[in-house]
């Protein structure tokens, strides 16, 4: 009976420990997720003044951050990077966020969170990307898909660009995936167990 009772306890600590590991940032991709990295090209800097703005159709319910990459060319040490969430229809900023450009991983993803925007699922967003202190040779270049017909569209300095940026949308939630897998590993680790402990009883 006592072996019974440890082992749905065991169970439970299990479940538990699955449900609350499975609680992630899921990426939602605004590009196409099959574009090879060698694929991307880069925006160029943005100067003072000058913006980059790629708009988008949210699938979530609601948005952490986003998921940038980047470039980094020169000094930046003065170089601050502001990212901002528009409202589709007024063109409102609902979240403006900096970050130094000190603080992007050159030529990777870098995850930028903002606070948690809510009931975003099936609304028209932008995100526009700025920078301040900026120059020809020293700044942040970002990447673009040039797959077109994926997102929104992309605003380039001014141009509109066939294509989307390389940037997902962050979303801090519970993921079936995630739970099933780490379930099934912890599953057949317990099977491995089990039998090398019959093996060698």
């Amino acid at each position: 009976m006592k072996k019974k009772l440890g082992i749905v306890i065991l169970g439970i600590g299990v479940l538990v420990f699955a449900y609350f590991y499975a609680h992630i940032d899921k990426n939602t991709y605004l590009y196409d997720r099959n574009t090879d990295s060698a694929e991307l090209i880069g925006t160029g800097i943005p100067a003072a003044g000058e913006e980059i703005t790629q708009s988008f159709t949210c699938a979530e319910d609601s948005i952490d951050g986003i998921n940038l990459k980047a470039t980094v060319i020169g000094d930046v040490g003065n170089v601050g990077l502001e990212y901002s969430i528009l409202d589709g229809e007024s063109g409102e900023a609902v979240r403006t966020e900096t970050v130094p450009g000190s603080e992007i991983k050159n030529n990777k993803f870098n995850i930028l969170k903002f606070q948690t925007l809510k009931g975003t699922k099936g609304k028209n967003y932008i995100l526009r990307l700025s920078e301040s202190g900026s120059g020809d040779y020293a700044g942040i270049s970002f990447y673009l898909s040039e797959r077109e017909g994926f997102q929104g569209k992309l605003v380039v300095k001014g141009q509109e660009v066939g294509g989307d940026l390389a940037v997902r949308t962050l979303t801090h939630r519970f993921d079936l995936e995630t739970f099933v897998v780490l379930l099934g590993i912890l599953a057949f680790i317990a099977g491995f167990m089990n039998v090398l402990y019959r093996m060698f009883q």
